[in-house]
């Protein structure tokens, strides 16, 4: 016991030593922090970073069979709407999930079966310098799209988390849905139930103005590209397609940004090498010390005056303050150890658990338990009383390990 104790002041004072030293090296020392690895290199982040939301609206044109160069140009123009979450793998490539969408206008132009489409009601009439008659047609629908994207802005301008402006140019695939059956399908389509299922290809450019770490403004231009099917008219067209352009606001979640690949480069002065060479001094003469101690101990004597018993917890089972054999065996150890130390004098003190039971039955159980084992040391392994104090604490919070077993207990230790 001695031994342990000696090497544990030991070690608490080389701790406290070399922490002192350390705080007094910092006085003339100089910490230079440099980056490494080129102006693209960064620390790649965990999956939860550098995931952002985002929202935007704007308007959106359609490019269909009639619609291109029969209609007007600002009764072309419809609302559009942009919602997507995403997320930066690295400062230069990212992913987008995304839907857009609400509603294209166009015309349906005669054919061998008719109009077709979604004709408005009440039909608007327009007029294609040939003598035909052209209906106009609303068509309501939604574009859900994954997009991935470059940021070229980093890629070839190195990472720099504040740069204000990002060129990012993406490309996508997506499903465009309508929204509603059309009001005279389009014949010869296989399958066809008058609603609009298709597969879409986009491009665009992604224009983001940085406002702070968290937000960002956005101007992102589309151009989606369908079947002909589309609006639900088959003509001579290779397909079709949805430009539009939306402003809006995007916001990054926590943990943004990458952190850059750094060495810490720590100078030293000369005045705290001194100060260091100093302090190993005084721990080398304080280990030196302890090393005496240690031996002085290891050479003692061992006598019946030098040795002392340790604490002794005896436990017992709730609502009782019977002893076991086993606790007997134990006691009569204690008892042999205490009779040896007669200038010692020793306590007997009865815990219960405050757990359990009314506070008055916690104090009659603490009591109770110390009586049991006071007793057990005098009436039958003879320890004098002169030796022995008596005491109670009643219910208790948990003492050791957080296991309120270990409370209903009576505990012997050296009076303090």
């Amino acid at each position: 016991m001695l031994r342990k104790s000696l090497v544990l002041a030991g070690l608490l004072l080389a701790t406290t030593q070399v922490a002192s030293a350390q705080a007094t090296s910092t006085l003339d020392s100089v910490v230079t922090t440099e980056f490494h690895g080129g102006k693209h290199a960064v620390v790649t982040n965990k999956f939860g970073s550098n995931w952002f939301v985002g929202v935007g609206v704007g308007a959106q044109m359609l490019f269909a069979d009639h619609s291109t160069r029969q209609m007007k140009f600002f009764d072309k123009l419809t609302p559009n709407f942009d919602l997507y979450v995403g997320k930066w793998f690295t400062p230069g490539l990212g992913l987008r999930l995304g839907v857009s969408g609400i509603q294209v206008n166009g015309v349906s132009g005669p054919s061998l079966t008719g109009h077709q489409g979604y004709i408005k009601q009440p039909r608007v009439k327009y007029d294609n310098g040939k003598g035909d008659l052209l209906f106009e047609t609303e068509m309501k629908y939604l574009n859900a799209h994954l997009d991935i994207m470059l940021n070229l802005s980093q890629m070839i301008g190195g990472y720099n988390e504040d740069r204000f402006y990002s060129f990012i140019p993406y490309a996508g695939l997506g499903w465009m849905q309508s929204l509603e059956k059309a009001s005279v399908p389009a014949p010869g389509i296989s399958n066809n139930d008058g609603y609009t299922h298709e597969v879409s290809a986009s491009i665009g450019l992604l224009n983001r103005f940085r406002v702070s770490r968290a937000l960002d403004i956005n101007l992102d231009v589309r151009g989606a590209f369908v079947n002909d099917r589309f609006d639900q008219q088959i003509g001579a067209r290779w397909g079709e397609g949805v430009l539009s352009a939306s402003v809006g606001v995007s916001y990054n979640f926590p943990k943004r940004g990458w952190d850059r690949a750094t060495t810490t480069t720590i100078r030293v002065g000369e005045g705290t090498v001194a100060s260091l060479r100093d302090r190993i001094a005084e721990l080398q003469d304080a280990n030196e010390d302890l090393r005496r101690q240690l031996h002085n101990a290891l050479n003692r004597e061992v006598t019946s005056d030098n040795v002392s018993a340790q604490p002794l917890l005896v436990t017992f089972t709730i609502n009782r303050w019977t002893l076991t054999k086993k606790d007997r065996v134990n006691l009569g150890y204690l008892a042999a150890a205490i009779k040896a130390n007669p200038k010692m004098v020793y306590t007997v003190v009865g815990y219960a658990d405050q757990g359990t039971g009314s506070s008055k039955r916690n104090i009659f159980l603490s009591r109770k338990r110390a009586e049991v084992v006071y007793n057990c040391l005098v009436q039958e392994f003879g320890v004098s009383e002169a030796q022995l104090k008596k005491d109670f604490k009643g219910g208790v919070a948990n003492m050791y390990y957080n296991d309120p077993r270990l409370s209903r207990a009576v505990l012997t230790k050296i009076a303090e």
